[in-house]
């Protein structure tokens, strides 16, 4: 679950109720982080007033308040001590250490914009998958306490709360990536962990509030959650309101990589890559891929779009009308957008079907069967966002509602 548009509320509510479950013992400070493939983000929340849950938004090298920063990072020369991550390197030449995570699972298939020789990447390393973990977790948290010290009038009394930790893993994630993930964190000094999964973190926050989404008990909701590197789908069916439970009714499905492409919003940026970097060269694109990624992608409605408009600003590049770039602005018309998006959207649409068909048969096999099918269908993560994307699944699903949580 790991994009720039999308926050860390997938695992808020779950922060919550674990903020609650300490509330009789001492004091406690409880710290989430989302480690995704391209992006991560933290939230807390502190026991002493546990509804109250707080996202980190200032990141070092951002220019912007944002809820995630890059999952990258990058040793000085000749140090493996030394290291910049997440947004500043945004302003530094060089190789960077990109989607840390996935490395940590080998066995994992690779998104299409990872390189396929795995034990090539890894040697390339400065030192041990786990280590290189552990600096960028230990990095993101140093930054998050001092962030969170900020919000006490005396930045001292923190030393006062017990500290307990959660952190997301991919629903399939083996025991030895989980394993390898669990050392990385207690290297960075982050022990104990609760672990969950993504999809898991994903249902708590969207379901968090469930009767003003005009659903019931019993009523059956798929959870789409695109994301920069994966999309992780599963089904729940509605058991009780209050206390709020839910029950799996599919096993969660986990597409990282389908033929030629990722199935995530990260495959759209590399598409894009392609028609940007013919009219601006390497060295603009970067810049551009982020304006992208906030401004245009999520609004992107099909081909008969209006067009959307990328400047760069200062940059006296020459005019190439072929590719769009007139006066230093690249217009991208529909049918440029349309391309890489219509491919990703069409594999997400068939495997959000394959949950609602697979609900369908579970239910109408249980005793005594069930003939309602699935109810709603949650769009979540950076790709989830997509008003493109919501309309092709809507379309596909005709009498089920789609839902797209704001800040999810």
């Amino acid at each position: 679950m790991d994009s720039a548009s999308s926050t860390f509320d997938n695992l808020l509510d779950d922060l919550s109720d674990l903020a609650l479950s300490y509330k009789d013992t001492r004091d406690s400070l409880i710290i989430a982080l989302d480690f995704g493939t391209t992006y991560s983000g933290i939230a807390y929340a502190l026991t002493t007033d546990p509804e109250k849950v707080f996202t980190i938004d200032s990141w070092p090298g951002g220019d912007r308040n944002a809820p995630k920063t890059p999952t990258a990072l990058q040793y000085g020369s000749g140090s493996v001590t030394n290291l910049k991550w997440g947004y500043e390197l945004d302003r530094l030449e060089g190789e960077k250490i990109q989607h840390i995570k996935l490395l940590l699972d080998p066995e994992q298939p690779r998104p299409y914009f990872i390189p396929t020789n795995i034990e090539a990447e890894m040697a390339k390393l400065p030192k041990p998958v786990v280590d290189v973990a552990s600096d960028y977790m230990r990095a993101i948290f140093e930054h998050a306490i001092k962030e969170i010290e900020g919000h006490f009038l005396v930045p001292e009394l923190l030393h006062n709360f017990d500290k307990q930790y959660v952190l997301t893993v991919p629903a399939l994630w083996s025991d030895k990536a989980k394993d390898m993930t669990s050392r990385a964190a207690e290297k960075a000094g982050i022990s104990p962990v609760d672990m969950i999964t993504e999809p898991e973190a994903a249902a708590l926050f969207t379901l968090k509030d469930v009767k003003n989404k005009g659903l019931k008990v019993n009523d059956a909701v798929v959870i789409c959650d695109a994301g920069g590197g994966t999309v992780d789908l599963i089904s729940y069916e509605i058991l009780s309101l209050a206390p709020f439970e839910l029950r799996a009714i599919t096993k969660a499905s986990v597409m990282v990589a389908f033929p030629g492409a990722v199935a995530g919003s990260s495959m759209i940026d590399r598409n894009l890559e392609e028609e940007i970097r013919k009219a601006v060269g390497m060295k603009r694109y970067q810049n551009a891929l982020k304006e992208f990624a906030i401004a245009i992608k999520p609004g992107f409605r099909g081909k008969d779009d209006r067009d959307k408009y990328l400047s760069f600003p200062m940059a006296k590049l020459e005019d190439n009308p072929a590719n769009g770039l007139v006066k230093n602005s690249m217009t991208l018309s529909g049918a440029t957008m349309f391309r890489p998006f219509e491919p990703i959207a069409r594999e997400v649409d068939r495997l959000v079907g394959e949950q609602v068909s697979a609900v369908k048969i579970e239910r109408l096999q249980a005793s005594p069967p069930n003939p309602n099918g699935v109810k709603a269908i949650f769009l979540v993560g950076g790709f989830g966002s997509s008003d493109y994307l919501a309309k092709a699944i809507q379309n596909s699903n005709p009498g089920v509602t789609v839902i797209q949580p704001k800040e999810a």
